[in-house]
């Protein structure tokens, strides 16, 4: 069995009236008893308004379950104020014991930042001590309807136990989009309200009957309480998704759209009374005429809408939906109820049409037409271009807070914090890195201080903070640069150390003098001796006192060679000591050279765009030569002095070794002579052999005099040396400092090295829990920037940043690394580009559908294409109308929303007029005469200016709302509406009709 047809529902109501009104009239009770209120459904849904695969949304993820906020969706910022005062005891504790209080609701709450640790204390309380801040992360995603129960939950804690006189408020981007809903929920029965009295008051203006109006209002109220019905029923089963917004469109566009149904049914009634018909075939003859009409009306809006679940952000995918479902139920009530109210209100007399068929205006405006057609089709477009040229011109607002007013909530916690803390304190970029093994490696983390570095130089970029500047600025400790300039300061040390030495290696060469001289003259005594021990003969006496006096010399000279021994032993020491300083100082500056040679090489092979920059060209040849002259020179010098200190280490120990030997010689000649004194009889007796034994001494004395004076001799090389290694070490000291001011200042090429020991050390650990992951493989920047975070150019920073550091770590070993970013700009970058494609999506979804709906109905291409161009110049106008009121003449920027919005329901709604326009232009010309074009503008002239006028009001009445993003759509809608009603549909298509006569109607036969 076949469908029914218009014209058979059109029979069955009016047949049986009562039946069609009960069975209406019950079913929504019967829904609205049964489903959950659409609040209550679309409360329930966890859809964000950006994607969760969107880029920015993942990197949040990762952040999130890396840092010790997994399952949090997003993040509201809790900020407290004693303002003009410091914050007192009570405050302190109250914002410490607030993580107990907000953890013990689980359901919403996954984390809150623990204010007991003192070093996070400190980072969130402001320099003056007014202000405190802390973070609580939730299970919502920003702007999905769940995270409005969880942001009131938050509120209602901190308020709870909040010391008196602390302003205590929660805000962030989660909260404005909750402050937002909370007062688009708050302005829906406003909206209704006022929608309903101006829909009211213009049908009492055109019939003048309060039958008539009270009966569209009456099918109008059921078509909306059953429509929200319907939805709820959907939402509920999960067909689709609702959100707070559904419920607000879906109210205006029902009141507009199931009023304008009527008024079409109403129209062709009273033609069909004035005609003669009885109430009952009159209704059913309008139905089945206008049925086609109507039905053609709803799909084309129907279509268009659910185009709109195509796109990708939530505030679409949640309202087209929405929309397509309750002009459905309304289409159908159309058909059905408003007939069978009109047989109704027709069998007792009551709806009757009043007053001439057609208006002598409208018949006026017909003519003009018909006379000139091309000069009121250039009239007619000329306003319309130039509006649309101002299109161009729009400036899309992504920013949540504009809409709302200071007052709101989350407003003044910005205020709050923006009187306290830097810019974007609570709102910054965070760079996300994921690695597939641990960073935390020495190498590694110099390229990621390389990163953090470029993305400092960004002329937007207030400060980083990472794990290699925790405090915004890179560790000093780890700076290549700043290593270079301690080791000269050490160098420097040692050549003072080396300064006090040449005194010293003066007064050793003096004293081996004294001991060569001493020595000698032992020599010349022990040749005496020699030569009287021939002459012993003359006298014990004499050889007694010779023995006395050579006793004595030996002991001299014995305290000389303790002297000299002790000396070399001080000098081979000193001399060790300094080789070991050279050879460290050697090894710290052969890793600052190491360095410089990296960051040359970087910027010599790694950067693309440094040939290109003079300034870059020139620091990096600047470079070159400091690191040339640190290699070639500095190095060498180094390692050649080190060697030197280190073999005169070696000859003063050989020394040592000598004149140990010496000494002990001299004390075995000491005791010897001491016994030739204590036996000189003995001598006497042996006068031979002590003339032997002294012959041996002379020549043992003298070779002791010969090495004694060679060791003056060295040591006064030694001292002579020494004025040079110690303007060796300065002129090393001098350049190693000048490499620390010259590169230290630059973060880019004063390189950056941690030792593997500083990353075990306690407070390293503790600030790099806030940067890098536990097991080392995530990283995280968190980069404040100077402009508005809501802007465009945040939202451009955002991109850049991202370039940034991926170009940095490009040709390195973390050139795999995942790098994304996140954050309010971020996610604004994300929205802006799939807003962007959402409209390409929707628009092509829906101008596709009702060009496919007028051609099904009209079954020309030519007609179809007239009119779908017609209809998208109204949106274009109607978009140069809005950009010019809000964005120049209120100065405030247009909100994202408005223009896939406004192009669903000006392209559906005015596709609807004129297809009324063009069917009853087909039917009184279809040879394509001026004439009947003329007669059908004035016949249809009333109807549709009251139809559009009605709708643009309902439209008109969501500027009632408290925010101004609801009233800059439907202002747009309304200015679209009335200029499709008054110039296109009243002017600029019948002037195109009349222009191309029966060719409008190709390839239909005009016959």
């Amino acid at each position: 069995m076949s469908a029914p047809t218009p014209s058979r529902l059109a029979a069955i109501s009016t047949r049986r009236p009562w039946l069609v009104v009960l069975v209406w009239v019950g079913l929504t009770v019967l829904l609205n008893v049964a489903v959950p209120q659409l609040e209550e459904v679309a409360g329930r849904d966890s859809s964000p308004v950006v994607p969760p695969e969107a880029p920015s949304q993942r990197a949040a993820q990762l952040m999130g379950s890396s840092f010790g906020s997994a399952g949090s969706q997003s993040v509201v910022v809790v900020a407290m104020e004693r303002d003009g005062a410091r914050l007192g005891p009570a405050d302190r504790r109250y914002s410490e014991q607030l993580g107990d209080a907000l953890a013990a609701d689980p359901q919403d709450v996954v984390f809150v930042q623990d204010l007991t640790d003192p070093a996070l204390r400190r980072a969130l309380t402001s320099e003056d001590q007014q202000a405190r801040y802390l973070l609580v992360g939730i299970t919502g995603a920003t702007g999905a309807p769940t995270s409005l129960r969880q942001v009131e939950a938050v509120r209602e804690i901190v308020r709870a136990a909040a010391p008196p006189g602390l302003d205590v408020v929660v805000t962030g981007p989660t909260a404005t989009v909750v402050d937002a809903t909370l007062a688009t929920e708050s302005s829906v029965l406003r909206i209704t309200v006022v929608t309903i009295g101006l829909i009211a008051l213009i049908l009492l203006l055109v019939y003048r009957s309060l039958v008539l109006t009270a009966l569209i209002l009456g099918v109008v109220g059921i078509g909306l309480g059953l429509g929200r019905a319907a939805v709820a029923l959907c939402g509920d089963q999960g067909l689709f998704t609702v959100s707070t917004f559904s419920g607000t469109f879906l109210t205006a566009v029902v009141l507009g759209a199931g009023t304008d149904y009527a008024v079409f049914l109403i129209a062709r009634y009273h033609e069909q009374r004035r005609l003669g018909l009885a109430p009952a075939d009159a209704a059913a003859m309008a139905a089945t005429r206008i049925g086609s009409v109507i039905t053609g009306s709803a799909v084309t809006v129907i279509l268009a809408t659910l185009a709109m679940s195509l796109a990708q952000v939530g505030f679409f995918t949640t309202t087209g939906p929405a929309v397509a479902v309750s002009i459905a139920v309304n289409l159908a009530l159309a058909l059905t109820l408003t007939p069978a109210l009109l047989v109704l209100a027709g069998r007792r007399g009551l709806g009757e049409p009043r007053g001439a068929t057609t208006p002598a205006g409208w018949q006026r405006v017909a003519r003009l037409v018909m006379l000139h057609p091309v000069r009121v089709a250039v009239g007619a477009l000329t306003p319309l271009v130039l509006l649309a040229a101002l299109l161009p011109l729009a400036d899309l607002s992504y920013d949540f807070r504009e809409p709302l007013p200071d007052s709101a909530e989350s407003n003044r916690g910005y205020a709050l914090l923006a009187r306290h803390f830097p810019v974007n304190e609570v709102l910054p970029d965070y760079v996300v890195l994921r690695a597939d093994r641990d960073l935390r490696t020495s190498a590694d983390l110099a390229l990621l201080e390389r990163a953090a570095a470029a993305v400092a130089q960004h002329p937007q970029v207030d400060l980083v903070r990472t794990l290699t500047r925790p405090a915004g600025t890179p560790i000093a400790q780890a700076s290549l640069a700043g290593q270079s300039g301690r080791v000269g300061g050490r160098l420097e040390a040692a050549g003072r150390q080396v300064a006090d030495g040449v005194d010293g290696a003066r007064r050793l060469s003096s004293g081996a003098g004294a001991l060569a001289d001493g020595a000698e003259l032992a020599a010349e005594g022990a040749g005496r001796l020699a030569d009287g021990a021939s002459a012993a003969t003359e006298g014990a006496a004499r050889i007694a006192a010779a023995g006395g006096r050579l006793a004595g010399g030996l002991d001299r000279l014995l305290d000389g060679a303790e002297r000299a021994a002790s000396g070399s032993g001080d000098l081979r020491r000193g001399m060790a000591t300094l080789a070991d300083g050279l050879a460290a100082g050697y090894d710290q500056v052969a890793l600052g050279v190491d360095g410089l040679g990296q960051v040359y090489d970087a910027l010599d092979t790694a950067s693309l765009g440094c040939d290109a920059d003079p300034v870059c060209r020139q620091a990096r040849e600047g470079l070159r030569v400091i690191y040339e002259a640190e290699r070639d020179q500095l190095l060498p010098g180094l390692k050649q002095a080190a060697a030197a200190a280190r073999a005169l280490a070696r000859g003063a120990g050989d020394l040592e070794d000598g004149l140990a030997r010496l000494r002990d010689g001299l004390e075995v000649a000491r005791s010897g002579t001491r016994q030739l004194a204590e036996g000189q009889r003995t001598f006497a007796a042996r006068l031979g052999d002590l003339q032997g034994g002294a012959a041996d001494l002379a020549s043992g004395t003298d070779r002791v005099a010969q090495g004694t004076r060679r060791l003056a001799e060295g040591t006064t090389e030694v001292a002579a040396s020494l004025p040079q290694l110690r303007a060796g070490l300065a002129r090393a000291a001098a350049l190693l400092r000048s490499t620390d001011r010259q590169l230290g200042e630059d973060p880019l090429t004063s390189g950056f090295y941690l030792p593997p020991a500083a990353l075990t050390n306690p407070d390293f650990r503790d600030a790099a829990r806030l940067f890098i992951s536990d097991d080392g493989r995530v990283v995280r920047f968190v980069v404040l920037g100077t402009t508005d975070a809501f802007g465009e150019q945040a939202s451009q920073r955002a991109r850049a940043i991202e370039r940034i550091v991926t170009d940095s770590l490009r040709d390195t070993r973390l050139a795999d690394v995942e790098v994304s970013v996140t954050g309010v700009a971020a996610t604004n970058a994300d929205l802006r580009e799939y807003v962007a494609d959402d409209l390409r999506t929707i628009a092509l979804g829906s101008l596709l559908a009702v060009f496919l709906v007028l051609l099904l109905l009209l079954r020309s291409p030519v007609a179809a294409t007239v009119l779908m161009g017609t209809v998208v110049l109204s949106w274009l106008a109607a978009m140069g109308v809005a950009t010019l009121v809000w964005q120049y003449l209120l100065g405030i920027p247009l909100d994202w929303t408005v223009a896939a919005v406004s192009l669903v329901i000006l392209v559906a709604v005015g596709a609807d007029y004129n297809l009324l326009l063009t069917k009853r232009i087909h039917e009184e010309a279809p040879d394509g005469s001026a004439d009947g074009v003329a007669r059908a503008t004035a016949a249809t002239g009333s109807v549709i200016t009251t139809a559009g006028v009605i709708f643009a009001v309902s439209m008109l009445a969501l500027l009632a709302g408290q925010i101004s993003t609801i009233g800059q759509v439907g202002s747009t809608i309304a200015v679209g509406l009335l200029l499709d009603t008054f110039v296109v549909r009243s002017l600029l298509v019948p002037a195109l009709a009349t222009l191309l006569g029966p060719r409008l109607w190709w390839p239909r036969s005009t016959t």
